[in-house]
């Protein structure tokens, strides 16, 4: 990573040699498509999944959106959700218990930390934004069905190599029109 590597990249201090290398090993574990997607990178899934948020909530909505994970999840979650007291996004508790109408984002985890098990949306509404966390897709963990094809995708180097230290994250998204994407 660099400060100024390519401007106009939507990851602007992204190299593009580390770029080509994620895409790489994604192709050759099969885990996520890549073609047509943008790459950011940040110092770990932590500050990409906060950056997802900032990017997905709508900026003039009257109330905070809601943020929703099926149970059980990381713990982490909820305190990470709310610790910035933002105004834009809150945590809302489980998704299977979520019945509030209206936007929210749903944080879809596959497979699942800490039980393992494979794991689709559970809200399903229509005005609804997944952000899937797929940060144990990998072919150590679960066998690899198919390349994770999703509008946005958080993925961490740090659970592929066993290096937990290593804290490199990385999201994967399909251009769209939402507010704020440009912020990721």
């Amino acid at each position: 990573m660099s400060y100024f590597s390519d401007v106009s990249n939507i990851c602007w201090f992204l190299e593009p040699e580390f770029a080509k290398e994620v895409v790489r090993l994604h192709k050759v574990v099969g885990n996520a498509v890549t073609e047509g997607r943008h790459i950011v990178v940040g110092t770990g899934s932590s500050q990409l999944f906060l950056a997802a948020l900032y990017a997905l909530s709508p900026p003039d909505s009257p109330q905070p959106i809601s943020v929703v994970c099926a149970s059980p999840y990381y713990s982490s979650y909820p305190s990470m959700t709310d610790c910035l007291k933002s105004g834009l996004y809150k945590w809302a508790g489980d998704a299977e218990s979520f019945d509030k109408d209206g936007p929210y984002i749903e944080l879809v985890t596959s497979p699942n930390n800490p039980d393992g098990h494979v794991r689709r949306s559970k809200v399903n509404r229509s005005q609804g934004l997944l952000v899937h966390d797929l940060a144990y897709y990998w072919p150590q963990y679960t066998p690899i069905s198919s390349p994770a094809d999703y509008d946005l995708t958080l993925f961490t180097v740090s659970k592929s190599t066993g290096h937990a230290g290593m804290r490199i994250g990385g999201i994967k998204h399909k251009p769209f029109n939402q507010s704020g994407l440009g912020m990721l």
